[in-house]
């Protein structure tokens, strides 16, 4: 019996070819630290609902940052210093919901000047009463460690044109801890290109910022 040993180690190959990931992959999921809170412990928060407000741009918009650079905007300084939006909110004791759409582009429809990539973070910064904002502070609802680095961050990878995203956020507020303290905030949305091996930023339109107070 003739055995095709060449034609089984190519097989062979093959298959670790195809289950390897390229060598320029980066895992967003990859886990690190310090973390603000453990992401393992289900949380709450609970309340009746009242519209604090929306905010959006339909048109296109796009940024240069990637999120292996830093300082920058956000929390973690990884993201483009200018939001993507921006709103005020006037926060009472309960919770405060965010729920954020938008429509991103891909990297082989608009260009290698954007990254495979688009992160997104949702946070606060406290308007301080002598003047100023606080840092900000992410809400409960993101991946706390992209490819390994601190940046709280949910994302998209755009396919052949672009893709939607759809995100929900929410914090409580209070006095206890990992909670904001009730008083006026600025909720920016802040944005960059994502795998930091690859570079390039992200490009995107119809982003919508909706807030609801409970």
């Amino acid at each position: 019996m003739t055995r095709n040993y060449g034609f089984l180690a190519v097989l062979a190959v093959s298959a670790v070819l195809l289950a390897a990931p390229p060598a320029h992959a980066q895992a967003f999921l990859t886990p690190g630290g310090p973390l603000v809170h453990n992401p393992n412990v289900q949380e709450h928060c609970n309340g009746a609902v009242t519209l604090v407000g929306d905010v959006g741009v339909e048109g296109r918009r796009s940024t240069a940052w990637n999120f292996s650079a830093v300082g920058g905007g956000g929390e973690s300084g990884r993201f483009d210093p200018t939001p993507v939006l921006q709103t005020k909110v006037q926060l009472t004791q309960g919770c405060l919901n965010a729920h954020f759409s938008a429509i991103v582009g891909s990297r082989g429809t608009y260009g290698a000047a954007y990254a495979p990539t688009a992160l997104f973070q949702v946070a606060l910064r406290a308007v301080l009463p002598a003047g100023g904002l606080g840092p900000p502070q992410h809400l409960y609802g993101h991946w706390e460690t992209p490819y390994g680095a601190y940046g709280p961050a949910v994302a998209v990878d755009a396919e052949r044109d672009v893709d939607p995203i759809s995100a929900n956020f929410f914090g409580r507020i209070g006095f206890g801890p990992n909670e904001f303290a009730p008083g006026p905030y600025v909720v920016d949305v802040w944005w960059a290109g994502g795998n930091p091996a690859l570079g390039g930023g992200a490009t995107g339109a119809a982003f919508v910022l909706k807030l609801y107070q409970e």
